[in-house]
């Protein structure tokens, strides 16, 4: 009996498919087929996958003219044998040889309909760190009290399951995963999960062109999100994931939006609809073209503003120490005038450096010093709440969100 399908949607991935078929073929679990679906690839993919073939019996093959990653999933759901599916992109890999064995053992023991376990991103340097969704610790998790419905590639669902109520993959060519794992999540309204990484997810290594189609492609999945979330009060979802998806990816719609593209204006409508019938608000920066210009001005204007601190003031200090102070001080320290640490809240024993820069606590610095809180938006609440009962005047926090959606909007390294 095959205990698992794990299905590979393959466009132009010559140079790191082999690395992702290995991390399956040396899994413990035996049962264990592999549905490759090439999607109309030009490169060297087919030649590879050609000779895993004839080496590997348990290797399905599959070859359709370019029609998109969703396409090609659910080619592959439609072709799978195992009482489980899980997905897997040909630029990844398994975290470790035990993976599905476990995935598996905790899917049946616990009469799951779906198993997951935690995502790691990595890039040419390394592992780039946990992500907020993380499950601490194994056991069943409540889809509306989790929220999270990314991260796909993390999970094994039951095959019947996902027959039965013809969950697929809508025809989109990007953002076409998330409405599937939303479709699932809504159905089975549990999970379980274990705390171990599952996946490593690549990052960092190719350049997505975003036309007009990929941008309404996206949009259209969105919407779908917004829908599944309304139909089932999925509150968490809204609040997290989905309120601020259209800033997330304004960079990909911007160069339509701006050109007043309707068709992608009236997704924008429907979505901001359902928010207002839902949630009883809608984003306004969404409303039309010249609220969207307003508010990328303005965070220009509040990065122009910081930059300008950051050429005059004697002394600058970056409060965080972990990737986003480090990126800040590798785009922008040369802009200062004079660095004189990074700030932690609470000072380790390690007298840690930064590319030569100190790291203290934040009470070791003058007040007078201008201070840039460089950390994600989960922590800059508190961060700032305790900078202004230590009596530092100036301070400045732009999200480093806002600063990416300006570089990606200017098509520049930096601004």
């Amino acid at each position: 009996m095959t205990k698992i399908s794990v299905i590979i949607p393959i466009y132009n991935m010559g140079k790191y498919i082999g690395e992702c078929l290995d991390s399956i073929l040396n899994q413990t679990l035996n049962e264990i087929e592999i549905i490759c679906i090439d999607d109309g690839s030009t490169d060297d993919s087919l030649n590879i996958l050609k000779k895993y073939c004839k080496e590997y019996k348990n290797i399905i093959f599959i070859c359709q003219e370019n029609q998109g990653a969703g396409s090609a999933k659910n080619r592959g759901i439609m072709s799978a044998n195992g009482k489980y599916i899980a997905f897997m992109d040909p630029d990844d890999y398994y975290a470790c040889n035990e993976i599905l064995e476990k995935l598996y053992y905790y899917a049946e023991k616990n009469n799951v309909l779906a198993c997951g376990g935690n995502l790691l991103p990595f890039d040419e340097n390394g592992a780039i760190g946990k992500r907020t969704d993380w499950f601490d610790e194994n056991g069943k998790v409540l889809f509306q009290d989790y929220g999270c419905f990314c991260n796909y590639t993390c999970y094994l669902f039951n095959l019947e399951m996902i027959r039965e109520n013809h969950i697929l993959f809508p025809s989109y060519r990007r953002y076409e995963d998330p409405p599937f794992l939303l479709k699932v999540m809504a159905h089975i309204k549990e999970f379980y999960a274990i705390n171990e990484t599952v996946y490593m997810y690549r990052v960092g290594h190719k350049e997505l062109i975003y036309t007009s189609e990929i941008a309404g492609d996206i949009l259209q999945g969105i919407r779908d999100c917004f829908r599944i979330a309304y139909k089932m009060d999925f509150v968490k979802v809204y609040k997290e994931h989905l309120k601020n998806t259209l800033i997330n990816f304004l960079p990909y719609f911007y160069p339509n939006l701006v050109q007043n593209n309707e068709k992608l204006w009236n997704i924008i409508k429907e979505i901001n609809q359902i928010s207002q019938e839902w949630m009883g608000e809608h984003n306004e920066i969404f409303s039309d073209k010249e609220h969207m210009n307003a508010y990328i001005n303005k965070i220009k204007e509040e990065f122009n503003d910081m930059l300008s601190k950051c050429r005059k003031e004697n002394e600058t200090v970056i409060y965080g120490a972990g990737i986003i102070g480090k990126l800040f001080l590798e785009k922008y320290g040369r802009e200062c005038k004079h660095i004189a640490g990074f700030a932690v809240t609470r000072q380790d024993e390690s007298n840690r450096l930064i590319e030569n820069y100190a790291v203290k606590d934040i009470r070791s610095y003058s007040r007078e010093a201008f201070v840039v809180v460089a950390v994600g938006k989960k922590y800059a609440k508190e961060i700032l709440e305790n900078i202004k009962l230590l009596q530092f005047q100036n301070v400045c926090y732009i999200p480093y969100s806002d600063i990416m959606l300006l570089e990606k909007i200017t098509n520049k390294g930096t601004l």
